[in-house]
């Protein structure tokens, strides 16, 4: 998926539980889904090194050191492994294969539901997840 289709998986899949998690551990997630992709700025093989829960564990850990510096409550910075976690699970739809369980395993999935670059999936993904957000974080259904 492109970042807009990231955004909104994660806004989509959190946001029925923003009463819970609060808007900020939701946003801060939104924001930080991206991350995985750093191998595209890196120029590193995509998908290989960071679309793993450990890249996420260990960004996890960086977060909660600089929460902890900068005054923001650590407890969020679980919103960064969550993040990496609906990315890793967006990911296994397409058709490219990853190890998601790097360095534990070097198994490589691939659901290949959908291409990453289909512009009605990203799209819906974004619109979808904007509307949840939207309708939840303004009192939507609490129960």
């Amino acid at each position: 998926m492109n970042r807009p289709g990231h955004v909104g998986a994660v806004l989509l899949t959190l946001s029925p539980f923003i009463h819970k998690l609060g808007i900020q551990f939701v946003v801060f997630a939104a924001i930080f889904t991206v991350l995985p992709d750093v191998d595209i700025v890196l120029r590193v093989k995509h998908r290989e090194y960071t679309h793993n829960i450990t890249f996420g564990a260990l960004l996890t850990l960086a977060a909660f050191f600089v929460f902890r510096q900068f005054g923001i409550p650590e407890i969020l910075s679980l919103s960064v492994f969550v993040a990496v976690v609906i990315h890793i699970v967006v990911d296994a739809f397409t058709m490219q294969k990853f190890p998601p369980l790097y360095p534990f395993s070097k198994k490589r999935v691939a659901l290949k539901v959908f291409r990453s670059d289909n512009p009605a999936i990203n799209a819906g993904s974004f619109i979808l997840g904007s509307l949840a957000f939207v309708y939840f974080a303004g009192g939507g259904y609490a129960g």
